[in-house]
């Protein structure tokens, strides 16, 4: 079996209540770290292979948090980033007035990643990692949205913004995708607190 950790980064910070998307800045708080730290201590006693990371600042921070508690080195991967956006840098508000759905028609024509694109994007790194270091575990930080699809698509829930809905990504939580020796794959949410 090959077990791949999917975990998002902790809290950020973000005073003037912004889109983050893939933009620099967005930093650890705190709390973040305070998080991070209940990750790295559930991981210990895990037997973590090789730990992947986004290199956006948040989710480089929390990969450094539990790299040190793991004892491994960081292998960044852009494929784990955060979904490609338009509405990076815009008022929270704005995409509060849509409802936070960054999966329009209309935004896509204006060159947002679909989802449809960001599934073959993790899907495409998870089967290339889990063949790779096949019977291991395998720890990956990432983004919100990129592991709620990628989870949907594993549990044959329809790719669609409303359906989203219903996978909870909290900051600094996360999921294992267990891959059995006859393809079956077990989809298990993590609590670290």
């Amino acid at each position: 079996m090959t077990t791949i950790y999917l975990v998002r980064h902790g809290e950020y910070e973000n005073p003037h209540y912004r889109v983050p998307g893939r933009g620099p800045g967005f930093p650890l708080s705190d709390r973040g770290r305070r998080q991070v730290a209940l990750v790295a201590n559930y991981m210990q006693s895990r037997h973590i292979a090789v730990l992947y990371s986004s290199p956006i600042v948040r989710t480089r921070q929390t990969a450094e948090i539990i790299s040190a508690a793991v004892n491994l080195p960081i292998v960044f991967d852009e494929r784990l980033l955060e979904v490609g956006t338009n509405l990076e840098g815009t008022s929270m508000t704005d995409m509060d007035a849509i409802g936070g759905n960054v999966y329009t028609p209309e935004l896509h024509e204006k060159g947002a990643e679909s989802i449809e694109d960001l599934v073959a994007r993790l899907n495409g790194f998870i089967v290339e990692k889990r063949t790779e270091h096949e019977g291991k575990e395998i720890l990956c930080i990432s983004h919100g949205d990129p592991i709620r699809f990628i989870v949907m698509h594993y549990m044959n829930i329809p790719l669609d913004f409303r359906s989203s809905r219903a996978i909870a990504t909290p900051l600094a939580g996360g999921y294992s995708l267990t891959f059995g020796n006859t393809g079956s794959v077990a989809v298990e949410p993590i609590h670290f607190t």
